[in-house]
């Protein structure tokens, strides 16, 4: 398999899942809103923090309103991590791996960005614009379906896997990183007040409540809920499948997999957290710490694979 199809296929997938993620964190942010009192510290401006572009927003933005904010996440241009920016993203790698993809996934991919241009104008409308995000999601969805059940399990659809799942583990962690302001000592009375209903959201984003509830008996706890979303090895959205799945397809890969190790390392750290070890003012950091070891892998991927004349011992 060429270098290049291998890149392709893997950034199109982390594109993927990152546009599936972007749209279903902010389908449900805002239906959080809707649910609480103003002036708290879950706001639109939130949605800013977790994706870390607080300069570029204010170098765009003076005022931090709900139009500004959903523009710049979700059709700005000039934002690289905009969902329409993402979107096109997958469509070029899509374009142009045509011959290792199901057709099937080259058309779907064609007519969502067609849809999702269409539709940008009207973003300013909540019901609209909410209305538009769930076709996104449930178009990501059909996406990936057609990859589980029509491509063939070889080298692309294992640099697929690898990408989503390695691009999963990154997102998780930016959304857990609310849960530092969850359980913050000097949080305000009224997010303590309304604790129960930000947890279930933050569930809700990863669509692990149901899951969460049978594995915990409905007992809505921040420290039970961190301990499942970071170690559950079943649970599909959690931090340590993803880093898990990510070392079983690379492992079938051909060549080196030195960057096992790092994976392996990764997985074992977080296996590790308890909440004695890390208590509530740093989860934020361990939180970016698995950011930078996330990042670390990507560029060993980078290397081994898609770029092996740069490697370096």
């Amino acid at each position: 398999m060429l270098s290049r199809v291998a890149e392709r296929v893997y950034w199109l997938a982390r594109y993927l899942e990152r546009v599936e993620n972007t749209a279903r964190l902010i389908n449900v942010h805002t239906a959080l809103l809707m649910d609480l009192p103003e002036h708290m510290e879950v706001n639109w401006f939130t949605l800013v923090t977790i994706f870390d572009a607080e300069q570029i927003y204010y170098r765009k933005h003076p005022r931090e309103n709900e139009y500004d904010i959903m523009h710049f996440l979700l059709a700005d241009p000039g934002y690289g991590g905009s969902l329409i920016n993402n979107l096109a993203a997958v469509r070029e790698n899509a374009r142009t791996s045509l011959d290792v993809l199901p057709e099937e996934v080259w058309e779907q991919v064609n007519e969502l960005h067609l849809l999702v241009k269409s539709e940008l104008s009207s973003i300013g409308n909540r019901r609209r614009r909410q209305k538009l995000l769930l076709t996104i999601m449930e178009s990501c969805q059909c996406i990936w379906g057609m990859i589980a059940n029509h491509m063939s399990r070889n080298f692309a659809y294992d640099f697929l896997q690898a990408g989503k799942h390695l691009e999963r583990a990154d997102m998780t962690s930016r959304i857990l990183e609310l849960s530092a302001l969850l359980m913050s000592d000097n949080r305000s009375e009224t997010l303590k007040q309304h604790e129960g209903i930000l947890w279930a959201t933050l569930l809700r984003v990863l669509n692990a409540q149901q899951m969460y509830i049978q594995a915990h008996n409905s007992s809505l706890k921040g420290e039970n809920v961190l301990a499942f979303l970071i170690q559950n090895t079943a649970f599909p959205r959690s931090l340590s499948f993803s880093v898990k799945s990510v070392g079983n397809y690379l492992e079938y890969l051909p060549g080196d997999k030195h960057m096992l190790a790092q994976q392996a390392e990764i997985l074992n750290d977080l296996q590790a957290y308890s909440p004695e070890r890390n208590p509530p003012e740093t989860i934020r950091l361990m939180m970016d710490e698995l950011q930078i070891a996330l990042n670390r892998l990507n560029t060993s991927i980078t290397t081994n694979w898609f770029y092996p004349d740069y490697s370096v011992s």
